[in-house]
């Protein structure tokens, strides 16, 4: 029979040519006040899965779930705030209008990520 554990993980969002890049690691709680985030990394999120360990030592890793909401470094922004802020942004505006983003983040990095109801932002660290 095999043994099932609930791991935590956090992972890191690092700027990508198209998309984002990540990285994870596990941790021991979903606690944002341990969470040493490397310099390059933009925002994290906490996940679980399951993983099993079988009968002859093979670890089988499940799905990851109960993914909390992004924790950026950077700036929330309105609207508004892009269109007086952010030189040529018309494109980021147009997203912004027809995807519905009420808020975008400007991160550290100086990307700009849609901010959804679960997300936060913990500063510019």
């Amino acid at each position: 029979m095999a043994k099932e554990t609930l791991k935590h993980y956090v992972e890191f969002l690092y700027l990508g040519s198209f998309f984002s890049e990540s990285s994870a690691q596990e941790v021991e709680a979903r606690d944002p006040s341990v969470v040493q985030t490397p310099r390059e990394a933009f925002g994290y999120a906490f996940f679980d899965r399951q993983e099993y360990v079988a009968q002859d030592g093979e670890i089988l890793v499940g799905e990851p779930r109960n993914r909390s909401g992004m924790h950026y470094f950077g700036k929330l922004m309105s609207l508004d705030d892009v269109k007086r802020e952010v030189p040529n942004s018309d494109i980021l505006q147009s997203n912004m209008r027809s995807n519905g983003w009420k808020k975008i983040v400007k991160t550290r990095r100086g990307n700009f990520q849609p901010f959804e109801k679960k997300d936060v932002i913990v500063g510019e660290k």
